[in-house]
């Protein structure tokens, strides 16, 4: 394992591959997984562990805690990240193993980063997508959030539920309408709600995302199924 040289991008191949994952349900599976890896700062900037597979060069990442700290230089400290945002920072030649020591290790070839990426987005194009009707009872969450979010005066309501990206994980959604004219207010309810969740140690995985952000088809499911847990009183 070692440090990245400069390669030129290989070409991706003319077949069927990259289509085959861009398809592939498990990609979902992929992109929504969390990963370790080893990081060493240096004069150039941190530095990853890479490792090279026949003639592609590929950053390395483990799900193993015990298997990474086996394996990790000196120098090197542990860090955890997603898949998309690792893919996002590698050199674009650059593809990805996790779990070298496995007897099938996952890779994703260069030329597939773009199809994982996508596919971790909060509602990837094409992708089946579930949202429960009803909304979800999160009470614990709700009582840390509303104090934060009444403290936002562009924030007009929000909606919480859960929803599923086909084979990934399902997710509590918090989905919240703003003013977009009010500064600051679009960032304000995600943190909201980061801090809301980190207060009551919130075990399920979480998406926030503004309304308008939504696909249109998804956004009219969620105003006509799931009702706000939160709605700004009308000043008096």
């Amino acid at each position: 394992m070692n440090q990245e040289p400069d390669r030129p991008p290989p070409d991706a191949p003319d077949s069927s591959e990259s289509l085959e994952m861009a398809v592939n349900p498990l990609i979902f599976r992929i992109a929504d997984s969390n990963v370790l890896i080893g990081v060493q700062p240096t004069d150039r900037g941190p530095e990853l562990m890479y490792t090279d597979t026949g003639d592609q060069l590929c950053a390395v990442a483990y799900t193993d805690p015990e298997e990474i700290r086996r394996d990790l230089p000196g120098g090197y400290r542990l860090f955890q990240i997603t898949v998309p945002e690792l893919l996002q920072r590698l050199a674009p030649g650059c593809g990805l193993v996790v779990n070298p020591r496995a007897a099938s290790p996952l890779v994703v070839m260069p030329w597939e980063r773009d199809a994982v990426i996508a596919a971790g987005r909060p509602f990837p194009a094409g992708a089946p997508v579930r949202i429960k009707q009803g909304g979800d009872h999160q009470p614990d969450l709700i009582a840390a959030a509303r104090p934060r979010v009444e403290a936002l005066s562009g924030v007009r309501a929000v909606y919480l539920t859960r929803y599923q990206v086909a084979d990934a994980r399902e997710k509590i959604l918090v989905a919240y309408d703003h003013d977009p004219a009010a500064p600051g207010a679009d960032t304000a309810a995600a943190e909201a709600f980061v801090a809301a969740a980190a207060q009551i140690g919130l075990p399920d995985p979480m998406q926030i995302v503004a309304l308008h952000d939504i696909p249109d088809e998804l956004r009219r499911i969620v105003l006509a199924d799931v009702p706000p847990c939160y709605v700004r009183a009308d000043p008096a």
